[in-house]
């Protein structure tokens, strides 16, 4: 620009030669004076006024991501350090091209335990904690918008409501839920639709349209912040600001947890309908993943990938022009496709759906209580209850909840004692109640009908007892490992039970006693775990007035009556848990842990992987037997 002035005073009448010389001069020195003096001289200022130093709160929390990024290389280390092809590897040698992680301090403080003569160190660790959250929020919304359960419009909002949010966490709890709140509607008069005189499907016409938008919104929310709770739990771990931001966030997902069940009360084809769409966009976008992948590996060439990828793409520009649209399901239907009934041998089958009662329960009501005698088994096919108890409690359980899908209550029954933890509706739940007596008929038709019940059985087990492990698997994949991975037997007094490295055992009926110079009894539910294998992402305490421990690490335990022991073999899920430590960050995961390709059409099923009329009975009433 200073040189066009200069050019320009050469020919023209309102600027002379010396006002374009004076323009180029002032100009160039600048430039000078910016690049020598500024540019050399700003990184000593900077320095001398202590401006490029880190407070302490950040260096608390840089010192404690470098203690996990060391945890993560060793974990690295352990599965990549030794080859069949090329040998080992030494440790030392490679830490030494770990510069980043030199000087580490050998005492590590958790940086929400500094020491308190900092001043304002509390508030600077709040306001820090809430920071995180919110950006892992923000990631689950882009996670979502990518996989298409959010359109661009609702991802928008979402995000801009984050946005807002970091600016108000030094001086308030966490608001994103304010920027959001204005485009949630439920107006009254949607009500009237649902009276006998509007036909169904005008009804469904009339709401789904004006209600879906609402529905994402909330849905978005509470699944971004029940990812950015666990995420902020994984990595800070336990302190009194960490449950405080957490604390704050559930709080934050009462009101978008109201709407939904205010919608599924009256409008429930409208969920129905969402999730159907959005499963709808989930399915067809994997295939399209799965044929580009196979182009790369060299199974499809261009012409069957360019014809195969075609043709999904269709589908799904048809899903953006003309959604899906559902009816309700029928409750035959939904009672046929619930995971334990479609295991069940066909004459089981037609016995349990005969006796079953539908419920509808409100949220907040107390389907059992824990000491109360087992009257019967839930089926849930919608909704979220909640499970709560005085004597086994877990810091590790973030989120102790069931969804649909599960068979609550079925241990109790099978066992006969009483329930063992309270059952609380977290939501408006739809589930079908079978009776105790109904149940235990069912033993005496098959074995392998005994068998199909305990495995559905262990399934809340776990959750309850390990959720350091199990509380993020999805309850197909859970069925999954059970199914191919376990051995359940029945062992008589006197037997020895031994527990092979990387496996964990489910004692379901009977006592053992640890098999050491403080011998131990141990009563069901328990878990018994091994000395070998690298189990270290098991952490179990047990709190109430319980004496005995239900979680024992051992190999060998001697049995003190008859005993019924599952033994889950944790190889795969060991592996899978230490891969998603390595691969994904602290902001955004994924909720579920990942599928293998043998369980791909189990787990899109969502019911137990192997038919149940070909499953091979095995004998009963002897030591060691298994299936």
């Amino acid at each position: 620009m200073a040189l066009s002035v200069k050019r320009a005073s050469n020919n023209s009448a309102f600027l002379n030669h010396e006002t374009g010389a004076l323009f180029l001069f002032f100009a160039s020195g600048i430039v000078f004076l910016t690049i020598i003096v500024n540019g050399s001289t700003t990184s000593f200022v900077l320095r001398f006024l202590g401006m490029n130093k880190l407070s302490s709160t950040k260096r608390h929390i840089l010192e404690h991501t470098k203690h996990e990024m060391m945890n993560k290389a060793l974990e690295a280390f352990g599965d990549l350090g030794d080859d069949e092809e090329l040998g080992p590897a030494e440790w030392h040698t490679v830490k030494d091209y770990l510069s980043c992680l030199n000087n580490l301090e050998e005492d590590h403080v958790h940086p929400h335990n500094v020491s308190k003569m900092e001043s304002n160190i509390d508030a600077m660790n709040l306001k820090g904690t809430r920071v995180r959250l919110l950006i892992g929020v923000q990631a689950a919304y882009w996670g979502m918008l990518d996989e298409g359960r959010i359109a661009q419009k609702t991802a928008t909002i979402l995000l801009k409501s984050v946005d807002e949010a970091i600016d108000s966490v030094s001086h308030d709890s966490l608001c994103d839920w304010k920027g959001i709140k204005s485009h949630v509607h439920f107006p009254s008069r949607y009500r009237l639709l649902q009276m006998s005189i509007c036909p169904r499907k005008l009804a469904t016409y009339l709401t789904v349209d004006r209600l879906e938008f609402s529905c994402y919104m909330c849905a978005a929310f509470l699944r971004a912040h029940r990812i950015a709770r666990r995420q902020l739990h994984d990595f800070m771990g336990d302190s009194e600001i960490v449950s405080q931001v957490i604390n704050e966030s559930e709080s934050e997902a009462e009101e978008p947890r109201f709407f939904l069940e205010e919608v599924r009360t009256t409008f429930p084809q409208v969920l129905h309908v969402i999730k159907l769409r959005q499963a709808t966009y989930a399915v067809l976008k994997h295939l399209s993943e799965y044929v580009q992948n196979l182009k790369k590996v060299g199974i499809l060439g261009d012409k069957e990938m360019n014809h195969l990828y075609d043709s999904v793409q269709t589908d799904l520009e048809k899903v953006f022009r003309n959604p899906p649209l559902a009816k309700m399901p029928k409750i035959e239907d939904i009672l046929r496709v619930h995971p334990l009934l479609s295991a069940l041998p066909s004459i089981a089958r037609s016995l349990l759906q005969d006796s079953t009662r539908e419920l509808t329960e409100p949220r907040g009501m107390a389907i059992c209580r824990e000491g109360t005698r087992p009257n019967g088994i839930w089926l849930v096919s919608n909704g979220v209850v909640k499970w709560g108890s005085k004597n086994i409690r877990n810091k590790d359980s973030l989120h102790p909840t069931f969804s649909h899908g599960s068979s609550l209550g079925l241990y109790e029954v099978l066992n006969g004692k009483p329930y063992i933890c309270d059952l609380i509706t977290d939501s408006v739940v739809h589930c079908f109640f079978v009776e105790s007596e109904k149940i235990l008929c069912l033993l005496k038709t098959d074995l392998a009908v005994e068998d199909i019940l305990w495995q559905e059985s262990v399934l809340v087990i776990a959750k309850i007892l390990l959720p350091k492990v199990f509380e993020k698997m999805a309850m197909q994949n859970l069925r999954s490992l059970v199914v191919e991975r376990s051995d359940m037997s029945i062992y008589a007094r006197g037997d020895i039970i031994e527990i092979p490295p990387h496996h964990i055992a489910f004692l379901l009926e009977g006592f053992v006693t640890t098999i050491s110079e403080q011998e131990q009894m141990i009563t069901s539910p328990g878990v018994l775990l091994p000395i070998c294998g690298d189990l270290s992402f098991l952490s179990l305490e047990t709190l109430g007035s319980k004496t005995v421990s239900i979680c024992q690490q051992g190999t060998f335990y001697q049995v003190a009556a008859r005993a019924r022991v599952i033994i889950v073999d944790m190889a795969t899920v060991e592996a899978d848990l230490q891969l998603q430590r390595r691969t994904s960050s602290w902001i955004y995961a994924a909720e579920e842990s990942p599928k293998s390709p043998s369980r791909e059409h189990s787990v899109l099923k969502g019911c137990w992987p192997e038919p149940l009329d070909v499953r091979k009975q095995r004998p009963l009433g002897s030591a060691g037997s298994s299936y």
